[in-house]
C-alpha cells in the first residue's frame, strides 16, 4: 500500500483521535503531521504483526501521550510565571464558532455546550491509563482486542481498564446529574 493511500485512508481518523486526546484542534493537525512523519519513516519497518490500523492507531497514541505529558509539565512551569487572574480566565474562538454554526436553538446550543465541557472535564481527570482505553472504546469505536493491541495490554487488562474509566467517570459525574 502507498503513503498516500494510507493517508487517505487514515489520517481523518488520526486526525480524530488527536482531537479526542487535545480538543484542540490545531494542535490535534500538528500531532497528525508528526505521526505520518513517523509513520512514512518507519513504513518499512512495518512487520505485518498487527493491522496497519492498529499500528497507526499505536504510534498516534504514544505520540498524543507524550504530547500531554510535555503540556502538563508546560502548563504547570508557565503557571508559576502568571498572575491569579490570568490562571482564572477561559475560552477560545473555536468554541464560539461551533456554537455559531449548529442550527440549535440558544438554550439548546447553550445547554449541549455546559454538559459537553462537564463531560469532557471530568474525562480528562480520569488517570491516563483508563482514559485511553475510554477514549478508544468510546469515541473511536475501536474493539477492546485492537485497543489491547495499540496500548501494548491484554484484552482483559483493556476491559478491566475500561470498566474502572467508566466507574470513575460515573462517580465524578454524580454532582453534576441534574445539569447533565
Amino acid at each position: 500500500m502507498k503513503f498516500e493511500d494510507i493517508y487517505r485512508e487514515y489520517g481523518e481518523r488520526v486526525l480524530n483521535l488527536a482531537y479526542r486526546y487535545t480538543s484542540n484542534s490545531e494542535v490535534a493537525r500538528d500531532l497528525t503531521q508528526d505521526v505520518f512523519i513517523k509513520v512514512y519513516q518507519n513504513l518499512a519497518d512495518f512487520q505485518n504483526r498487527s493491522q496497519l490500523y492498529t499500528w497507526i492507531y499505536k504510534i498516534t497514541t504514544n505520540h498524543c501521550l507524550n504530547y500531554l505529558k510535555r503540556e502538563r509539565k508546560r502548563r504547570w512551569l508557565s503557571l508559576l510565571d502568571q498572575n491569579v487572574s490570568e490562571v482564572f480566565k477561559s475560552g477560545t474562538a473555536e468554541e464560539s464558532a461551533r456554537l455559531i454554526q449548529n442550527p440549535l436553538t440558544p438554550d439548546q446550543i447553550l445547554e449541549k455546550s455546559q454538559r459537553e465541557k462537564i463531560i469532557r472535564k471530568m474525562i480528562d481527570s480520569i488517570p491516563l491509563k483508563y482514559r485511553f482505553p475510554l477514549i478508544l472504546q468510546r469515541y473511536e469505536e475501536l474493539p477492546v482486542q485492537e485497543i489491547a493491541e495499540t496500548l501494548s495490554l491484554t484484552v482483559p487488562a483493556t476491559e478491566t481498564r475500561i470498566h474502572r474509566a467508566k466507574k470513575l467517570l460515573i462517580k465524578k459525574l454524580q454532582p453534576y446529574i441534574n445539569q447533565l
